[in-house]
């Protein structure tokens, strides 16, 4: 797994041993990790994944390797990881991004840098097109803000299908990794998920819809941002990013060669890439 989306370069901090808590956030547990001091970093990971994207210790655990001046914390989205896993649809969508503006309320903190990746990003713009006063700075990592009507996935709904028949995750894997025959795909889905909340992640992402902003709310927010992704990405991200990159015209851009959704995050430009923007915009917004 990738180093802190590596708030990150080795010239940096040596690893800190993050602290673990947890908060209720209208109803349902968040829990969280943190490491560091200075401003805060809040790190919003991907769908089906948990604060271990940041960064992982041989137990398994959350490592979070924070750069000098900042405050990492990494939380693991509803429905995923040690969070609660509620089987409601209601307790999805917005409530995703609201977790986030709950989270810098319960931890004190007015204004953050918010960096998202994939579904990360989808609630990272919510939060920044709804309360822009909490943001400091915006990443988007491998994708771009759901703008309205944007919403929908054959992947999720694979997936949903794959949870609704009951018969393993199998047929969800074949769907996104088409050479796999059923065996391979029944035996990497057991290795890969088993004991993990199908139902869960299944509703988070029927919920995307939920995280759709509209695109003058962002313009209008005018959060510094940054858009990170690799060369590899699919034609449709790669569209949105640049549609809205042009409305956005301050926004930044880094594209990491040859990597697709999954290799971008252990690009070595890609926690450079985000320390530097990090450090550009430090201290931009005083309490």
């Amino acid at each position: 797994m990738p180093i802190a989306l590596a708030l990150l370069a080795a010239a940096l901090l040596a690893p800190i041993a993050p602290q673990e808590a947890a908060f209720e956030s209208n109803g349902v547990t968040i829990r969280y990790a943190s490491a560091g001091s200075g401003e805060a970093v809040v790190l919003v990971h991907g769908w089906m994944g948990d604060s271990t994207m940041w960064g992982r210790d041989p137990a398994g655990n959350t490592k979070l390797e924070p750069a000098e001046g900042f405050r990492a914390i990494a939380l693991d989205c509803r429905g995923h990881g040690k969070s609660g896993k509620p089987h409601d649809p209601a307790k999805y969508g917005a409530e995703m991004a609201e977790d986030v503006v709950r989270l810098l309320d319960h931890l004190d903190i007015r204004r953050a840098h918010l960096v998202g990746y994939s579904m990360g990003a989808f609630i990272v713009g919510h939060v920044v097109a709804n309360h822009p006063e909490r943001a400091i700075s915006a990443i988007y990592g491998g994708q771009a803000p759901l703008l309205t009507g944007e919403a929908g996935s054959r992947e999720v709904d694979a997936l949903a299908k794959a949870v609704e028949e009951g018969n393993g995750l199998g047929p969800y894997l074949m769907e996104v990794r088409p050479a796999l025959t059923r065996p391979q795909a029944d035996a990497l889905a057991k290795a890969l998920y088993s004991g993990k909340d199908a139902k869960a992640w299944a509703l988070a992402g029927q919920s995307f819809k939920g995280l759709e902003v509209k695109k003058e709310d962002l313009l209008r927010a005018g959060v510094p941002s940054l858009f990170i992704y690799g060369s590899k990405e699919p034609e449709s991200t790669l569209r949105r990013v640049a549609a809205l990159r042009k409305d956005l015209k301050e926004a930044e851009e880094k594209v990491l060669d040859g990597a697709d959704h999954v290799a971008a995050l252990r690009h070595p430009e890609f926690g450079a890439t985000i320390v530097a923007f990090l450090k550009r915009h430090q201290g931009r917004l005083r309490n």
